[in-house]
Formats: C-alpha cells, sequence, structure tokens
C-alpha cells in the first residue's frame, strides 16, 4: 500500500513537474490593469463598443489626453486638475475594449471583453511593447511579428506563428456612464 501511494506521487509530480508558470494558461493576465472612466456617453468609439457586439475601441494615454479609436471614430478627452485619475492606467501598453460577438463557454449573454494593447507574444518574448492595430470583423494585428488576434475569440492567434493570446483584463461597464478595468 505505501508503494502504490509512492508511485502515485511520483506519477503526479511528473505531470505537474514540468511545467512552468509560463506555461500555464489562464483566462485573465497576471499582470496588473487599474483603470476606470466614468463618461462613456461622451465618448462614442467607447460607447459603441460596449454595446455593440463585435466593434472594438482602444484606449491610450496621450500628453495631454486620453484617447479612444475604433476602425471608424476617434475622441480625445483632455485631462484636466479635475480628471487626474484618468493618469492612473496600469497595463501594459493600454487597452482594447469592445462586446465579443460570440458565446463564452457557459455563458447566457455576449460578454464584454479587455485586452492589452500590446502583442503579448512580443512583449513576453522580446520584452518588446508593440501597439496592436484594430482590422475589421474583430481582429486585431501586430506589424512586428505578424500575428493575428481574434478578439471575439478569448484573443486567440489566427494567423502566423503559434503563441501566447492576447493579455485579457476583467471588466466592467453599468450600461450608462462607467467602465472600469482591473486585474
Amino acid at each position: 500500500m505505501k508503494m502504490r501511494k509512492i508511485v502515485l506521487s511520483l506519477a503526479l509530480l511528473s505531470l505537474f513537474g514540468g511545467c512552468s508558470s509560463d506555461d500555464v494558461y489562464t483566462n485573465y493576465s497576471r499582470y496588473k490593469a487599474n483603470f476606470s472612466y466614468g463618461s462613456v456617453i461622451t465618448a462614442t468609439p467607447l460607447k459603441d463598443a460596449l454595446n455593440s457586439p463585435g466593434i472594438f475601441c482602444t484606449i491610450t494615454l496621450g500628453v495631454s489626453t486620453l484617447d479612444f479609436r475604433s476602425l471608424t471614430l476617434s475622441y480625445s478627452d483632455p485631462i484636466t486638475a479635475s480628471t487626474m485619475y484618468y493618469q492612473k492606467i496600469v497595463c501594459i501598453s493600454g487597452f482594447i475594449v469592445g462586446k465579443s460577438n460570440d458565446y463564452e463557454m457557459g455563458a447566457d449573454e455576449l460578454n464584454l471583453v479587455c485586452y492589452d494593447l500590446a502583442c503579448s507574444n512580443c512583449h513576453h518574448n522580446d520584452a518588446i511593447n508593440r501597439n496592436l492595430e484594430l482590422r475589421e470583423f474583430g481582429f486585431a494585428y501586430c506589424q512586428r511579428c505578424k500575428r493575428k488576434y481574434n478578439l471575439n475569440s478569448h484573443g486567440l492567434i489566427v494567423e502566423g506563428d503559434a503563441g501566447r493570446p492576447l493579455e485579457r483584463y476583467h471588466i466592467s461597464y453599468d450600461g450608462a456612464n462607467r467602465m472600469a478595468v482591473w486585474n
């Protein structure tokens, strides 16, 4: 009986011993993320992305503005003394947010998704923060490594070399005016 327990323990160790923490896939990133925005209704690209399946918007911090861009629209919100909390964007490079047009397993409704704007493979493999470009039909593309990611399907690679999916963060939207991103 004791020998059987030892053999079972060794078998389990060999199963899990070969995996490093980088090899383990989770739905959400291990990187910190923090952002809150309370004027969704005025930022048309963001409002459209949060309310329309398959539409996505990038969020970046400019020198003195918070910038929102979709494929067809852009909006800049000036950062003033009263809106300094915008500068607390914590992520690798910026965000891509939107409403997926594909149901996730076990979900009853379409989910909001948020990914880091940086190409996860360029960042992870080469420590390069290369921003992705939004493409039609819910895709993002990296000019550097030539990978194409599906924003509607967990940020998985659909073209180019195999690799990591996009870094994903938690997101909430109250349906009216406040969005929050965190990890």
